[in-house]
């Protein structure tokens, strides 16, 4: 073997030998991997933040602008049930000398509270798993508003009304007339995402 194909192989066995030790760094180097991710999560920032800029600028505007302000409307409105119901329906079965089911109401409130919770934890989230979550949340604040309209606001109403001496119905007058307006407002809610979930059904008349 000549001293030139010697050479030739050395410069060739080192060549190697490099570019298996970058292959070798590449692996074990968990900083360049994090650069990496850097670099991807800026180009996809970068993505998110035009499209967020193509959406301002495009046709679909207000419905953008409904979308982002969807939760903190359920979310209200889980709230505003929560009260109706603890304080104003309370107080109109003690105006008629009722009892009240503290235990039956405690637990509605707490799948209120419960579906509240989920809302909360969705306004930090996006994309598809929000998107279903959401519409399984309004169903549940249906059912829950359901089951308050059976066994807790329609007994007091039906008893009300075999009285021959009407009692004091203030707080239940408050009652109805706020109960109504957010049920309208849940029927709006429902409607932004079903077309057909009925809750007017469950009003006061």
């Amino acid at each position: 073997m000549s001293e030139q194909e010697t050479n030739t192989e050395e410069v060739e066995g080192q060549q190697e030998g490099t570019a298996d030790t970058e292959d070798n760094q590449r692996q074990d180097d968990p900083i360049g991997d994090l650069s990496e991710l850097e670099k991807i999560k800026k180009e996809l920032e970068a993505e998110k933040a035009k499209a967020a800029k193509e959406l301002q600028e495009g046709d679909d505007e207000d419905e953008d602008l409904r979308e982002v302000d969807y939760l903190q409307k359920l979310i209200t409105l889980t709230v505003q049930f929560d009260h109706h119901v603890g304080v104003f329906l309370m107080a109109g079965y003690i105006d008629c000398g009722l009892k009240y089911n503290h235990m039956l109401a405690e637990s509605y409130l707490k799948h209120l509270i419960s579906i509240q919770g989920f809302l909360r934890l969705l306004e930090k989230v996006d994309g598809v798993t929000r998107e279903t979550v959401t519409k399984d949340c309004i169903i549940r604040v249906r059912s829950v508003i359901q089951d308050i309209h059976k066994h807790l606001v329609k007994p007091v109403y039906k008893e009300v009304g075999l009285m021959k001496k009407k009692p004091n119905m203030e707080n239940l007058d408050n009652f109805k007339r706020e109960w109504n307006d957010r049920l309208n407002e849940l029927q709006g809610a429902c409607d932004f995402e079903y077309q057909i979930l009925d809750v007017k059904k469950f009003m006061v008349e």
